[in-house]
């Protein structure tokens, strides 16, 4: 069951399972945003009486409209997990994060991706690095043998697998890697992944063997 504000689909039981976990921690949230503490309880009253779908949606849109105004534009539906992202210590001097791990309906059930956060993290480890995108597995950079389109070559890995991720968890940029479609092919290759540090070690070992 669903309802509609004027932008996206609100899906209810993800609603009531965000609400509740804000009710949860309804003093924590007015200590921090008071007027956004008001709209969850309003909008949890509604959810309680489920008669009016109207109100339901109106008191759905200030929530969303409150966490929007705070937060950024995220699809988190709980305000408890965007404190918890936002109290985490920063990565560098910004922290970059993406919300990821919900589960949407087509013919299967599969964990969503957060559109654009990859793109956000190759831009954070591009700057970090002077405007140098190498695999930081093996160190390549693909725009020395293709040119400029090169960094095509490039993905973004999840060092927590999506598969394991829970609904609306909050992914930051430094558990996110650069890697080439070689190593990433290689990095899933095996269950659980290996990790980007251990290939990286293995492939430097391997060229510090076969310079030797």
């Amino acid at each position: 069951m669903s309802i509609r504000n004027s932008s996206y689909r609100i899906d209810l039981q993800d609603r009531i399972s965000a609400i509740a976990t804000d009710l949860a921690n309804i003093a924590d949230i007015r200590s921090h945003h008071p007027d956004l503490a008001d709209a969850i309880e309003r909008h949890g009253d509604a959810l309680n009486a489920a008669e009016n779908s109207i109100l339901i949606r109106t008191t759905a849109d200030r929530v969303n409209e409150l966490q929007e105004r705070i937060f950024g534009l995220t699809n988190a539906a709980s305000a408890t997990r965007l404190e918890e992202a936002e109290a985490k210590p920063p990565v560098d001097e910004e922290e970059i994060y993406g919300v990821e791990g919900r589960l949407l309906t087509r013919i299967h059930v599969y964990k969503e991706r957060d559109k654009g956060f990859a793109a956000r993290a190759k831009k954070f480890y591009k700057d970090k690095s002077g405007g140098r995108l190498v695999c930081q597995c093996c160190g390549m950079d693909p725009t020395v043998v293709y040119g400029k389109d090169g960094e095509r070559c490039l993905e973004a890995h999840h060092k927590i697998p999506i598969e394991e991720l829970q609904p609306d968890s909050i992914t930051r940029v430094d558990e996110m890697a650069i890697v080439c479609a070689s190593c990433h092919r290689i990095i899933h290759s095996k269950k659980p992944c290996i990790a980007v540090e251990d290939l990286a070690a293995e492939i430097l070992s391997a060229k510090e063997g076969g310079a030797g």
